[in-house]
């Protein structure tokens, strides 16, 4: 029973991280990451549709440029993107882009994991 208590701690203190870093990524980096794409149409076409500055406009300019860079194929393959463009990105400023949204579907997998344990050995949550 406490160890259940402390996975939820963990997974309750770990979706504080994980939203810091997203916000932190958002309007922090994603200035400098629409930069590196100033000539590219569907980055700025994007930008145009979200042009506001509230969170939910950064939020989806933000996943335009993570589809981006986490799938590059795709893209250059489509013609939407171009190698300079990617190869102009440093590798910390991808960093900072992706890895608070990988960190995220592994805390939904812990989220999962948090759930069949509640139910398979039916914990009360007081």
């Amino acid at each position: 029973m406490w160890l259940f208590t402390a996975y939820t701690i963990v997974l309750s203190a770990g979706v504080l991280v994980l939203l810091g870093l997203m916000l932190f990524a958002e309007y922090t980096k994603l200035d400098e990451l629409e930069s590196h794409f100033s000539e590219n149409e569907k980055v700025q076409r994007h930008k145009r549709i979200w042009r506001k500055n509230q969170r939910i406009d950064r939020f989806h300019r933000m996943g335009l440029i993570i589809d981006i860079l986490s799938m590059p194929k795709r893209y250059l393959e489509a013609g939407l993107v171009t190698e300079a463009e990617l190869a102009s990105i440093p590798l910390a400023l991808k960093r900072w882009a992706l890895w608070p949204y990988r960190l995220s579907t592994i805390w939904i997998i812990a989220m999962i994991v948090w759930v069949v344990w509640h139910k398979w050995f039916d914990i009360p949550i007081p």
